[in-house]
Formats: structure tokens, C-alpha cells, sequence
């Protein structure tokens, strides 16, 4: 297997397990709703939304940046 095949290959698993989480958060949200619970329920929007993530800036988002192109470099990855 060519180094590009097996990274296509780790973005599909990746892709399977995020859908295959947020399955299980639905499931999970429509189990809750049935139960009836006193408390209110968060969203089931709010729960398969990501969270905030941290804005990188400066040096840190170089560093980030360079690292991505090494790794895309040693294994020519979207070439």
C-alpha cells in the first residue's frame, strides 16, 4: 500500500468514527427525551455541534503550520 493509499484509508476510519459518534449521541439525546426527565435537555444540535476551538496565532500557528507541511512533505500526501 502507497503511502497516499494509507492515508486515505486513516481519513475514512476517521470519517466512520465520527459518524459512528455522533450516532451514538443521537441515540443517546432520544433515549434522555423519552425518559421524560424533569431537567431540561440540551439541544441536540448543541450536543453533535464541536466545541470553540483555540485560535492559534503568531508563532504557534508557524510552528503548526510547518509541522503540517513536514509531515505532507515526508509522505506526499495530496500531491
Amino acid at each position: 500500500m502507497t503511502p497516499n493509499e494509507t492515508f486515505a484509508v486513516l481519513d475514512a476510519y476517521v470519517w466512520r468514527q465520527d459518524l459512528a459518534l455522533k450516532r451514538d449521541m443521537r441515540l443517546a439525546w432520544h433515549t434522555a427525551a423519552l425518559q421524560r426527565q424533569r431537567k431540561r435537555l440540551p439541544s441536540l444540535k448543541r450536543l453533535l455541534s464541536p466545541g470553540k476551538t483555540k485560535k492559534l496565532t503568531g508563532d504557534e500557528l508557524d510552528q503548526r503550520r510547518q509541522e503540517h507541511a513536514d509531515l505532507r512533505e515526508r509522505a506526499r500526501y495530496g500531491k
